[in-house]
């Protein structure tokens, strides 16, 4: 029984993706949201299972890349294709949103042959590419911010995201992978401060606070791409 419990957490992962398209496509964009979080956190517990019984496996492997395909590049596409319809009167520019499985479909198989990425990611994970685009359906609903919101709901602004996200996927850029050798202080230094950061964020500004912690990661990672480059 142990040594499937990381493909059933995969599995739950898959199943949390299509869950989430479906409702989804039928207007509910919060609660689709909801399952890419979801998804998120079923997508941690394969991972951690297999390390902690000792249980690699090639099949689960490509599952996992296959589960976080829905959950994380068609789920996500979904709901960007649903609120840039719902923002212009444009037949096509919704469309745009599809560049998000296709990328993400990319980034996935690279990294399933890319031998480069055992300590970091190279190109943004699409598990938080899912995450930000997860807090956009409630950054819009809640209207905490005023103005804000109205920035985040314009089609232009959806359809930036949409691309500039898809190209942070497949872009040659380290980003910082949570896996530890050990937990000590010193050589997690930036792990855990990005790590706490994160949770003071969420705490005090809710899902503005998820969607900031993200652009941090994304900024850590640039800043590491630009000391790599001048060193």
């Amino acid at each position: 029984m142990k040594k499937h419990l990381p493909n059933f957490f995969t599995l739950l992962n898959l199943a949390s993706g299509s869950i989430g398209a479906i409702i989804a496509l039928r207007g509910n964009l919060v609660y689709g949201a909801l399952c890419i979080r979801l998804g998120a956190i079923f997508d941690f517990l394969d991972g951690f299972t297999a390390r902690l019984f000792h249980l690699p496996s090639p099949i689960g492997k490509q599952l996992d890349s296959l589960a976080d395909l829905v959950t994380f590049g068609f789920l996500p596409t979904v709901i960007m294709y649903s609120l840039i319809e719902l923002q212009t009167t444009s037949a096509h520019l919704p469309y745009v949103a599809l560049l998000i499985t296709l990328f993400s479909a990319l980034r996935l198989a690279r990294f399933n042959v890319d031998t480069r990425q055992h300590q970091v990611f190279i190109g943004l994970p699409t598990p938080a590419n899912a995450i930000f685009i997860s807090t956009l359906p409630f950054i819009i609903a809640a209207d905490h911010y005023p103005r804000l919101a109205a920035l985040v709901a314009h089609p232009y602004t959806l359809t930036a995201i949409s691309m500039l996200s898809s190209w942070l996927l497949i872009a040659n850029i380290p980003f910082m992978a949570f896996k530890f050798k050990t937990y000590a202080w010193h050589p997690n230094r930036p792990k855990y401060i990005l790590l706490v950061a994160a949770v003071l964020l969420t705490i005090f500004l809710r899902t503005e606070g998820i969607a900031l912690s993200i652009l941090l990661y994304i900024l850590h990672g640039g800043v590491v791409k630009m000391a790599t480059n001048k060193s």
